[in-house]
């Protein structure tokens, strides 16, 4: 074969296929003609996963994505994407940045990245076209509420869904795609991503897909040498989630280690030049307004879904208490991924590091949304190719965004003012989760013979070249 196939590597693949006839034979070879690709069965697998998340969103879809309604949170089928539409003056195509007294008045500043909020202008723009291009003058004379309470725009709101869906649907296509090209020997790795659980219940909750696909793209640019675009995605991605940067920080070290760090410089300067690009409009047209995402994310406090919760809900913590804290132990965290990279037998590869990093932050950090379990899915998918492991991460990720928006329904909350004990046990759940997928990454690097993707990988061993 001209690949590994998953069916003869991995135990949890091997005895699913035994419903199918078993793992392939010794004697299959490539296909030739016009059979399937390995990239079209994925690609229909990641079509696949995400209409099935689709399909759960269906109670919330029939009710309009109502923003009262407590069936967003008993069929888990919260999402950020309608809320925005007519929350913050999509509907009357005011710009997200805007300046404008009135608009102000009638809207708050949009608390997403400034690519986040270029994409949902945009979506709004394709929206209002789709719709007929209705009159906005006329809904500005209007007060804010009767507009977001109009038929219209009730219709409106439905189809700015349907738009964003499917642009998550081909950022999902396209991330796919990107990570079964990272190894030519392993195309099935991707798998991991095409069909998590993860993808299908959390892929339409907000627009974290936008910072994943930048993610699976510049790891696959860097797996081909291509290190001004890695930057480039990197820094788009950033633009839309910050969270990309720790990529860079993942590649500092390994660069750190083989002492070439004018290998990381292309990366560098693209990424801050696309950032800054992406940044620009906001910046220029309401720099106060693009201030309100940064001042909002140094000011929170535990939040909700972090391990900082449950310390300040059962012995009370301050806000600057809870910084302090998790800036400290967050530290500590990458303080130490550095010494194991720094210290591991065999060089780490780049997915590994960064899934290390990522994780940290995830586990540490002030606040924990459902969807950023997106974060980790394209880095795992590659880290760590096994099943067994991927599908124990995944599961307790979807207890925790089904016990955290049934929390948040007000379904399981305790009598008498008790302590909030289902929500406890959605963060432990989560926590233990995404410790076990960071400690099976970590034993690879500490023991790279344990690392199935080093099993005939030449270029693992190479000085400077950056392996996935």
């Amino acid at each position: 074969m001209t690949h590994v196939h998953p069916t003869r590597e991995d135990r949890v693949v091997a005895s699913l296929s035994e419903v199918v006839g078993g793992p392939v034979g010794d004697h299959v070879g490539p296909r030739r003609g016009r059979g399937v690709s390995v990239l079209g069965v994925l690609l229909a697998l990641t079509a696949l996963t995400f209409s099935l998340g689709l399909a759960s969103k269906t109670a919330c879809a029939d009710g309009g994505w109502s923003m009262v309604s407590q069936t967003r949170y008993t069929h888990a089928c919260v999402s950020k994407v309608p809320d925005v539409y007519s929350g913050t003056g999509l509907d009357e195509l005011a710009w997200p940045w805007s300046s404008d007294v009135d608009t102000r008045l009638r809207y708050p500043v949009t608390d997403e990245p400034a690519a986040v909020g270029l994409w949902t202008y945009a979506a709004a723009r394709v929206t209002h076209l789709l719709s007929g291009s209705p009159d906005v003058t006329a809904r500005y004379a209007q007060p804010a509420g009767t507009v977001a309470g109009s038929d219209a725009v009730d219709h409106e709101r439905r189809l700015f869904v349907v738009v964003n869906a499917i642009g998550f649907a081909v950022l999902a296509l396209l991330a796919t795609a990107a990570l079964s090209a990272v190894r030519r020997r392993r195309p099935w790795d991707a798998a991991g991503f095409a069909v998590g659980p993860v993808l299908a219940v959390a892929g339409v909750v907000s627009w974290d897909l936008l910072p994943v696909a930048a993610v699976a793209g510049a790891l696959w640019a860097w797996s081909r040498g291509r290190l001004v675009l890695a930057g480039a995605l990197v820094g788009a991605g950033a633009a839309a989630g910050v969270w990309p940067v720790l990529l860079l920080l993942a590649l500092a070290l390994l660069c750190l280690r083989d002492r070439r760090l004018p290998l990381l410089l292309p990366s560098l300067v693209t990424a801050v030049a696309v950032w800054a690009l992406l940044n620009a409009p906001a910046f220029v047209t309401g720099r106060a307004q693009w201030d309100r995402f940064w001042s909002a994310a140094w000011e929170r406090g535990p939040d909700q879904g972090s391990v900082w919760t449950i310390v300040s809900q059962a012995a009370g913590l301050s806000r600057e208490t809870g910084q302090q804290a998790s800036w400290l132990l967050v530290g500590l965290w990458i303080s130490g991924v550095v010494v194991l990279v720094l210290l591991a037998p065999a060089r780490p590869r780049l997915s590994q590091v960064g899934l290390l990093l990522v994780a940290g932050v995830l586990v540490l950090g002030l606040a924990y949304e459902p969807q950023q379990a997106l974060w980790l899915l394209p880095l795992a998918a590659l880290a760590r190719p096994r099943w067994r492991d991927l599908l124990i991460w995944q599961g307790c990720e979807v207890v925790y965004l089904l016990l955290f928006w049934w929390w948040r329904g007000d379904l399981l909350n305790p009598g008498g003012n008790g302590a909030s004990g289902f929500y406890w046990l959605a963060i432990a759940v989560h926590v233990v989760g995404t410790l076990w997928l960071s400690g099976v990454v970590a034993r690879d690097v500490r023991w790279p013979e344990d690392d199935v993707v080093r099993r005939g990988h030449e270029e693992l061993g190479r000085p400077g070249v950056v392996v996935v």
